[in-house]
């Protein structure tokens, strides 16, 4: 019998060889709480530069010249990250929940979902199947638009015309995924809230 502690199909874990190959080390990571350290990131950034600036002025037009570079790669970090999680969750879920099981260890199995299946199209089934509910699956769409917008404005100059409209936003980023991975795992494992 395993008594290593399983972590919950959200979280990744990592195997590495030590140098002399006597044994491994395992690294477990959780990504939702890597996406909101990075929601974080984003607003004290985004405050920061606000504190500097004039306020009405940033509220208005915010361009390259004032939204760092390094601020704008967070922010598409954030969406890119936000999605990537959103498609291996739905696929995840997916194949859990309504693959037959002698397919669902199948490489192809995996392979549909994860590579053949657009990630609106995941969602979609979703909310079709009830895993989630509308509001959720509009949530996860508007994510999933924005980071369409980010990713192509990312060498171009990127604004932010109302910043509560980009914070609710972005929180829809971290609050859809911590929603799916508490629907992948069955209950909520993280202690926070955004």
């Amino acid at each position: 019998m395993n008594n290593e502690d399983i972590h919950p199909p959200s979280f990744t874990e990592i195997s590495f060889e030590t140098e002399n190959a006597i044994g491994s080390v395992k690294n477990t990571h959780d990504p939702v709480s890597e996406l909101k350290d990075i929601y974080e990131r984003i607003e004290n950034q985004i405050d920061e530069l606000r504190n500097n600036k004039n306020p009405k002025a940033l509220e208005t037009v915010v361009d390259e010249t004032t939204l760092p570079r390094e601020l704008r790669q967070e922010i598409v970090a954030l969406y890119t990250l936000s999605v990537g999680l959103i498609e291996a969750y739905s696929a995840q879920i997916l194949i859990r929940d309504f693959v037959d099981s002698e397919f669902k260890d199948s490489g192809k199995m995996r392979k549909f979902f994860e590579r053949d299946m657009s990630v609106s199209y995941m969602i979609r089934m979703l909310q079709y199947f009830g895993v989630i509910n509308k509001g959720l699956h509009g949530e996860i769409q508007k994510v999933i638009d924005l980071r369409n917008s980010y990713v192509h404005q990312h060498e171009e100059s990127m604004s932010i015309g109302d910043y509560n409209e980009f914070f609710n936003n972005s929180r829809k980023c971290v609050r859809s995924v911590k929603k799916l991975a508490i629907e992948l795992d069955g209950k909520d494992h993280r202690n926070w809230s955004i």
